[in-house]
């Protein structure tokens, strides 16, 4: 092999490496920025109390809450078993974060989950060759695991039950699965006033929803989006994922523009 070939791999592996990085990161503050501050908006106009965790992995996401300054009830839901040991260490202590090892979906029951070589990566689907050519082996399944799977409508009444005047934000991140959550939560999203998914720009899984699909089922379920946010890239600087966030508009009442409505440049 040339030395230019050499270069051109290693260019490679450390994109991927960036990429994976980037994913894992999760929610640093290079990354989730505009979306913390879109967060702490919507969080205050609509008063918050509430955040369903689906999806949690190691409580990435429950973490950076805490970080930006939310005190509210977080209920974190992993069903893979090495993350959901991690998550359980981080919620030790903090009375108002619960963590659950199960997974949610359409229907009861049981299914088999792949558990990745990067658990990020951990899905009811398998990896698509996208995925493979764009982080590695990141996404390369490592190991199956049975999990039980529930519905969020079946569990969301022992959810609130302690909780006074719930007020509540669903943020989904199944790798894939989001769709299918939501199509377990009908009675639940009555009470669900915004929501956050993941919507697919590349399908790094088989089968996956589109970006359209899962903006038509939003829709569908009386969700408008309310911010974008990207997630990961790939080597072409394409967007592979977009954080968005959805808000229940019927339950939303309106309010009168704001100084800092128009300082954070919206019109």
């Amino acid at each position: 092999m040339n030395d230019r070939a050499i270069k051109t791999q290693a260019a490679a592996a450390r994109h991927r490496t960036r990429s994976v990085l980037l994913r894992l990161g999760g929610y640093d503050a290079a990354q989730m920025s505009p979306l913390g501050t879109h967060l702490r908006r919507v969080f205050s106009r609509l008063q918050i109390n509430v955040v369903v965790d689906v999806g949690a992995r190691r409580g990435e996401y429950g973490g950076w809450l805490r970080r930006i300054g939310y005190e509210g009830w977080i209920f974190s839901f992993e069903p893979v078993a090495e993350s959901f040991a991690a998550l359980e260490r981080k919620t030790a202590g903090d009375g108002r974060w619960v963590a659950r090892r199960l997974a949610l979906g359409r229907e009861a029951g049981s299914a088999e989950i792949n558990v990745a070589e990067v658990t990020a990566f951990s899905s009811f689907l398998a990896p698509s060759s996208y995925a493979a050519s764009t982080f590695g082996s990141a996404p390369r399944i490592a190991a199956t695991e049975t999990v039980p799977v529930q519905t969020l409508d079946a569990v969301f009444g022992e959810l609130l039950a302690d909780v006074a005047d719930p007020r509540v934000y669903l943020k989904l991140d199944t790798q894939g699965w989001d769709l299918e959550v939501l199509r377990g939560a009908t009675d639940s999203l009555r009470q669900i006033l915004a929501l956050q998914t993941e919507v697919s720009m590349q399908a790094i899984y088989d089968g996956m929803p589109t970006m359209s699909d899962s903006l038509e089922y939003l829709a569908s379920i009386g969700f408008d989006v309310s911010a974008f946010a990207p997630v990961s890239f790939d080597n072409k600087l394409r967007a592979v994922e977009l954080d968005c966030v959805a808000v229940h508009t019927e339950l939303v009442p309106a309010h009168a523009r704001t100084e800092g409505d128009a300082a954070d440049g919206h019109s």
